[in-house]
C-alpha cells in the first residue's frame, strides 16, 4: 500500500511505500486544521485516498488516534481491523459577471462582510426563502456542523446523515427587517442559492481559506456526491467523539 505523510512529524518507519503524489493512505499529524489541509491537498484524488488522523495537538475532531497509537494503527491496517467512515462534502459555485468557479469544502463555506451589513437573497430549490441582513451566512455539510457552525449556534448533525445546513451570522432583526434567525437544516437534495446585492467588502472562505474571487454576484451550494474517507477504530461512535471534544 502506498502512503503519504502530512503535518509536522518525523518520518514514519512502516512497511509501506511512500508516495506523496498518488497515495492510497494519508497520515495526517496535527489537529483538524492539518487534516483539512491534507484533504484539500488530495482533493482531486478523494475517491482513491483514505485519511488517518493522528492527534499531536490539544483538540482534533477528525483525528481518531493519538501519536502513541502508531503501532496499533499499523497493526489495524495490516490485519484490516478498522472501519471506514465516508462523509459527503459541500460543493459550491461562485458566479460573477465574467466567470464562475466550482470548489469543495469539508467544514463550511462562509460569506461575510466585516465592514458593511450584507443584504443577501436566499433561494432554496429555486424559490425565494428570505432576504437576510447581517454580517453573513455560513453553509456547511454535516462534517462541518461541529466547527464554525457550532460556534454560531448551529445544529450538531451526525455526519452519517446526508444534509446541508444554513446558519446566519449576526442577523439584523427588527420591525423593518426579519429573517429566520435560526439554523436551517435541509435534505441532501436541497440546493441553496445566495444572491448578493453589494459585494464590495464581501469575504468568502472555504474551510478557513480565503477565496480569490472578486465581485461575486451569486453563490450556489449543495451537498456533493463526492465523499471523504476516514480510517477509524472499530465501533467508533460519533456522539462519544462529540462528548470527548466539547463536554468531557
Amino acid at each position: 500500500m502506498k502512503y503519504a505523510q502530512f503535518g509536522n512529524y518525523e518520518a514514519l518507519n512502516i512497511k509501506m511505500i511512500r508516495d506523496d503524489e498518488h497515495p492510497e493512505l494519508v497520515f495526517s499529524f496535527g489537529g483538524d486544521g492539518t487534516m483539512l489541509a491534507a484533504i484539500h491537498r488530495y482533493l482531486d484524488q478523494l475517491e482513491q485516498v483514505k485519511f488517518v488522523g493522528i492527534n499531536t495537538g490539544k483538540l482534533g475532531f477528525f483525528t481518531d488516534f493519538d501519536k502513541d497509537e502508531l503501532p496499533l494503527i499499523c497493526e489495524m491496517l495490516e490485519k484490516g481491523d478498522y472501519e471506514i467512515n465516508k462523509f459527503h462534502i459541500l460543493e459550491y459555485t461562485l458566479i460573477n459577471q465574467y466567470q464562475s468557479i466550482t470548489g469543495y469544502a469539508v467544514n463550511e463555506l462562509a460569506i461575510i462582510s466585516p465592514v458593511h451589513t450584507q443584504n443577501i437573497d436566499v433561494f432554496i430549490n429555486d424559490e425565494h426563502f428570505e432576504t437576510f441582513r447581517g454580517t453573513g451566512l455560513l453553509v456547511s455539510p454535516p462534517t462541518g456542523s461541529t466547527a464554525y457552525n457550532k460556534s454560531l449556534g448551529g445544529s450538531v448533525i451526525d455526519p452519517h446523515i446526508r444534509a446541508i445546513q444554513l446558519t446566519e451570522i449576526a442577523p439584523i432583526n427588527n420591525r423593518l427587517f426579519k429573517s429566520l434567525s435560526s439554523p436551517l437544516v435541509l435534505s441532501e437534495k436541497s440546493k441553496i442559492a445566495l444572491i448578493v446585492s453589494e459585494n464590495q467588502n464581501l469575504v468568502i472562505s472555504a474551510d478557513g481559506v480565503l477565496l480569490d474571487f472578486k465581485d461575486v454576484q451569486k453563490v450556489m451550494t449543495k451537498l456533493s456526491k463526492r465523499t471523504v474517507s476516514f480510517v477509524v477504530k472499530p465501533n467508533t461512535d460519533f456522539f462519544h467523539r462529540v462528548k470527548r471534544s466539547f463536554i468531557k
